[in-house]
């Protein structure tokens, strides 16, 4: 059995390269290398970005791309359904073509067609090949109007961009990753849920900026960018070189260093022809490519679309609210009307122009540019006390109950099911669960039995004469379960007046006892789908996976009976297995060996990615990080503590020091402190 290999094909495919990347290109080469094996692949991208629109595409080979079938073209109105069934025909053509060479590659070809096939293949290639090509078609959509309009949008952002990238101390080549990411459209979202100029997923993004019901700052070019260089700067660090550091863009900082330990290399080229990541495919594969392409047009955007006239810079003004603000009093204040409004400030949520929520305190409000700095405050003085507030609007919420489904709770409280989607941040209008608590717009006000209008700060709470647990939980939106644990209570029905009780922990002082008992009894409840560390907890360069040897590295937040939990087995089983002793405890960062005799290995990573989704979750529902800090460790200072006195879980702390061995660390090491403050 012989295969083609990259040299084979690269020399096919030379004479047309060498066409392609003749020009000179403003690109650091060795900070950006381009290597031969995959120049081929980069001509692909080119092509796609500059040949053919989004009313066509290619069918082609999905791992040697410059093997392309044919260019299919879709005549206007064309519906989606319509277009797979297209791209389903063709593959279906190309694939019968492609079995009958793998029987007879070299014996006497039955027709134009089959002949047309193979002379887009080198010569020799044997029939073993073909049967393996059949299984690889793949259609491309074209980018190429797309990717000119992007071009006439990038003016707007460009400057800033690399005024950002410049002060972070990155290279400027980087500035043309939103065309790969989003066309430089700064509202665009994904079917994946990423959002904005620089396509952050919330996971990824709510470790640089604020998302939630109010603020989505993923949506705010400025902002965004800033976060994306940050986020850049530290996949650089992980990775050491900027083709692993953007291909973690896409799969994640801890994907590429299970990529460079599985293939021993640092080298691009290497990583993208030899591992086999189970999660690491086309889209990643194929990121730096794409990326060199997008580069390099970007760069003379005249050999390709001719003459292109790029939108002049945006220019904004600024001021910081000294209060809370409905929206509306603010667009009268400056005169502007709602649709500018908005596009001046695209970060503010549905929830702000619902009136459900008021524009924060301490938000950064863009208005026209007109404004001077004083005239700005004057105005904002004069904006009647009615229209304001000291604190934000309380969420009012729900608790999901057996039988219940988004549209039924979107019909009883008359609200639509986009705001309940956006409000609480569901990827899919089908995942909710069974005592999940659900924020509701402001006008379900009128509809409020069943729905409770709670504090989103409340911590604690003192019982009244006739509480109940079941009904102080109900009020609050906390599960019984969750107080039992959080105020030790072993008998529910002996409360007393005037006792205190803590409704939901202080991430500043939230026990790792607690934090496990809390989600293994939510992980009971809720039905979860299988889920995978590249995209749950892309931000998050800790490893999460099961190694082919079933053992772990243990992780913030693990406990081992979280993970015998987990396994369904004894603590002593895991103790046994890995000699310990009868009153060792897990340290982070040892590899722990796991039983998978109870448990399948994909039920187990599920749950664990799942604990952790939640811990995080629950974290950046109600803190922000703001900025960052430098420290030195003081002689006598631990780690953990350093973290308990700044209100910063560990986890969150190894984030932002992924080098530093924290079981390790001595007098004099430096580290990043996350700075975080509450959600207002």
């Amino acid at each position: 059995m012989a295969f083609l290999n990259r040299q084979t094909f690269n020399l096919f495919a030379g004479t047309l390269i060498a066409v392609s990347f003749g020009t000179a290109i403003a690109r650091d080469s060795q900070a950006f290398p381009f290597p031969t094996s995959l120049q081929a692949d980069v001509r692909f991208w080119s092509r796609v970005y500059t040949e053919v629109s989004t009313s066509e595409g290619f069918i082609h080979d999905n791992q040697f791309l410059n093997v392309v079938y044919e260019r299919v073209s879709f005549s206007p109105g064309t519906s989606n359904k319509e277009r797979q069934e297209i791209i389903k025909n063709k593959k279906e053509y190309f694939e019968r073509i492609l079995l009958d060479l793998a029987v007879s590659p070299n014996g006497r070809l039955a027709s134009a067609r089959h002949r047309r096939v193979k002379a887009i293949w080198p010569a020799g290639t044997e029939g073993d090949e073909f049967r393996h090509a059949a299984k690889r078609l793949r259609f491309q959509l074209g980018q190429a109007d797309r990717f000119k309009q992007g071009l006439v949008r990038s003016g707007r952002w460009l400057p800033y961009i690399k005024q950002e990238l410049k002060q972070q101390g990155l290279p400027q080549e980087l500035a043309a990753l939103p065309h790969v990411e989003s066309s430089f459209q700064s509202d665009a979202k994904s079917h994946a849920g990423a959002a904005g100029l620089w396509q952050f997923t919330r996971s990824t993004g709510r470790r640089f900026m604020r998302i939630d019901q109010v603020v989505d700052e993923r949506l705010d070019p400025f902002l965004a960018t800033r976060a994306a260089a940050l986020l850049l700067k530290d996949n650089y660090e992980i990775t050491s070189t900027w083709p692993l550091a953007l291909t973690a863009y896409n799969h994640g900082a801890a994907g590429m260093r299970r990529a460079v330990e599985a293939v021993g290399s640092t080298d691009i080229d290497k990583i993208v022809r030899e591992y086999k990541g189970r999660t690491f495919g086309f889209a990643s594969r194929n990121f730096y490519n794409a990326f060199l392409a997008a580069h390099d047009i970007d760069q003379s955007p005249a050999n390709y679309f001719g003459n292109i006239q790029r939108e002049q810079p945006v220019l904004i003004h600024e001021i910081e609210l000294p209060s809370y603000y409905t929206a509306g009093s603010l667009m009268t204040a400056f005169g502007v009307k709602n649709n500018i409004f908005k596009s001046l400030n695209p970060a503010l949520q549905a929830s702000i122009w619902s009136n459900s929520k008021y524009v924060p305190k301490g938000y950064r409000l863009r208005v026209p540019v007109e404004h001077t700095a004083d005239h700005t405050k004057k105005l904002i003085a004069q904006i009647s006390a009615d229209d304001t507030a000291s604190q934000q609007r309380p969420d009012i919420s729900y608790r999901v109950k057996r039988g219940d489904s988004l549209s039924k709770i979107a019909q009883y409280y008359k609200v639509r099911i986009s705001d309940l989607t956006t409000l609480n941040g569901l990827r899919s209008q089908h995942h909710i669960y069974v005592g999940q608590r659900l924020k509701l717009p402001s006008s379900a006000k009128k509809h409020l039995k069943g729905a409770h209008q709670t504090p989103p700060d409340a911590i604690f709470y003192h019982v009244k004469k006739g509480d109940r647990l079941s009904l102080i939980a109900s009020k609050s939106g906390v599960a019984e379960s969750d107080l039992l644990v959080l105020n030790k209570i072993k008998n529910k029905n002996h409360l007393m007046v005037g006792q205190t009780l803590r409704l939901r922990q202080d991430p500043q002082i939230l026990s790792l006892a607690a934090s496990e008992e809390i989600f293994a009894a939510k992980n009971a409840v809720k039905k979860v789908e299988p889920l995978d560390d590249e995209t749950v907890l892309r931000a998050d360069p800790s490893n999460y996976l099961v190694a082919k040897d079933h053992s772990i590295t243990v992780q913030s937040n693990e406990s081992l009976g979280l993970l015998a939990d987990w396994l369904e087995l004894p603590m002593a089983r895991l103790k046994k297995i890995n000699a310990m002793s009868a009153t060792a405890h897990l340290i982070i960062g040892q590899r722990l060996q796991l039983d998978f005799s109870k448990q399948k290995v994909a039920d187990f990573e599920n749950k664990r990615l799942t604990h952790h989704q939640k811990t995080q979750d629950d974290f950046f529902r109600r803190y922000s990080v703001v900025n960052t800090a430098q420290r030195k460790l003081a002689r006598g200072e631990s780690v953990w503590l350093l973290a308990q006195q700044n209100g910063v879980p560990m986890w969150l702390l190894r984030q932002y020091n992924t080098e530093v061995n924290f079981n390790r660390v001595s007098a004099g090491t430096r580290l990043v402190l996350p700075i975080i403050q509450p959600k207002k």
